[in-house]
């Protein structure tokens, strides 16, 4: 059975992310995220340096290890996210990509399929982190959430929760609230409360 081919959707995530980033104002930077250990600056600089590594993947160059990313300022990173989203769409069009085998930095192997899954999933899930801060969650593409869970659910192991430290890469799930829409259940098989009050 062939992987579900869920590019189209990696790349509407870039668009969707650049939304919201280009919406947020200077003094929102210092604003608590529902991503562990990131406010909503630090969390910019993630997703765009997640938009590069999603890219690069494509074009077969494994990603450095780490999660370093460089700072990017507020007013560049809505062109960042969509110059990278070019070059994502360039990097993945190819339909070879998805059965490709990538070997990432922590030695484990994953088909172009299962990577866009993951890149879908971060995608959404920060840009879904920054819509919650900075209070846009009008904002976000009602189409990107079931896809972006159904990535999720596709890569995300148990094992893969809590594996680094609780949160990180990812946290345990949480039961969805009562009469949670699609966002809502993606940020919380993400392992956040998505109707937690943030601490301004």
């Amino acid at each position: 059975m062939a992987d579900p081919d869920r590019r189209n959707t990696l790349l509407a995530s870039y668009e969707n992310a650049a939304v919201i980033v280009s919406a947020i104002e200077p003094e929102q930077l210092a604003h608590p995220t529902p991503c562990p250990k990131y406010d909503v600056a630090a969390l910019i600089d993630h997703l765009v340096e997640a938009g590069h590594r999603a890219a690069a993947l494509g074009r077969g160059q494994s990603p450095p290890p780490g999660d370093d990313s460089s700072h990017v300022e507020l007013s560049t990173a809505p062109a960042q996210l969509r110059r990278d989203a070019k070059e994502a769409a360039e990097a993945w069009g190819d339909d070879s990509a998805l059965s490709s085998r990538f070997t990432m930095p922590w030695g484990e192997e994953y088909t172009g399929a299962t990577l866009v899954d993951m890149y879908l999933a971060e995608l959404a899930t920060h840009a879904w982190d920054l819509a919650q801060s900075t209070g846009q969650l009008d904002r976000l593409d009602p189409s990107l959430a079931v896809p972006a869970l159904d990535g999720a659910r596709a890569m995300i192991k148990p094992e893969y929760r809590d594996m680094v430290e609780p949160g990180v890469p990812f946290g345990a799930a949480v039961p969805p609230p009562p009469g949670a829409n699609n966002w809502e259940r993606l940020a919380a098989f993400m392992g956040r409360d998505p109707r937690t009050s943030l601490r301004q």
